[in-house]
């Protein structure tokens, strides 16, 4: 009874054992396969793309946070903002010349001025040439006859607001020409505007004497323009006082 009892146990056991080495097979064999394929892959003989239920104890590609590739290489900046770093330059340089400094530097950018705005500059001097030419052909028109007339193109030379006032207090001074100081021979001062500055020939009667009608209004109109700057009016009467 014994050992007919033992032949049965040993039998249950010899079962499971062929049982279990009939899986461990399996197993082994599906091992195998599985690494014969990632291998064919790898060689390019099959396109390999893991099941997504497969665990290869490494992190996804796509879990990955791709970093962009750095190339070392600087990014230039724009030929605009290079541009108005060369006006900076320019500038600073212009300062330290002044300063007694020399300095040799390549600009970094150098533009060339656009057609548009080329065009646009000789527009701006046409312009202004044809509003000088218009404003003395006016003066010539409004004092034709009287001294001050071959003062006209000079007197065109400054702004219309300064032109004016040259032209008004003239008038109200002298005339425009028609009483004026003379020096010691009896030629003309050329002083229309009752300014007592000395002139290149002194001064005669109380009032400075010119040695030309363009030194004249040259003298005038510019002091003309500190007044207006320093008063802030153009008024005629208020000019009177130099």
């Amino acid at each position: 009874m014994k050992i007919g009892f033992r032949r049965k146990n040993l039998k249950v056991y010899f079962l499971q054992l062929k049982k279990l080495y009939k899986e461990s097979l399996f197993i082994k064999g599906g091992a195998y396969s599985c690494l014969a394929f990632f291998s064919l892959g790898m060689v390019g003989v099959l396109p390999v793309v893991p099941p997504a239920h497969i665990s290869l104890g490494t992190e996804s590609v796509s879990d990955k946070q791709v970093e962009p590739v750095q190339s070392g290489v600087k990014t230039d900046k724009s030929v605009e903002e290079r541009c108005y770093w060369q006006e900076d330059v320019a500038q600073f340089l212009a300062l330290q010349e002044k300063k007694g400094g020399t300095f040799q530097t390549d600009v970094p950018c150098k533009t060339k001025p656009s057609e548009t705005t080329k065009e646009g500059e000789k527009k701006q001097i046409v312009s202004d040439f044809v509003s000088d030419i218009a404003l003395g052909i006016t003066i010539r028109e409004l004092t034709e006859g009287y001294p001050i007339e071959q003062m006209a193109p000079t007197i065109a030379t400054f702004d219309r607001e300064v032109a004016a006032l040259i032209v008004g207090i003239a008038k109200k001074e002298s005339n425009w020409g028609k009483r004026v100081p003379l020096d010691t021979s009896g030629a003309d001062c050329f002083n229309y505007w009752g300014y007592k500055g000395a002139g290149t020939r002194g001064v005669e009667m109380g009032h400075g004497c010119f040695g030309s009608p363009e030194e004249a209004v040259m003298v005038v109109g510019n002091r003309l323009k500190q007044l207006v700057s320093v008063r802030e009016t153009s008024v005629p009467a208020s000019m009177i006082i130099w």
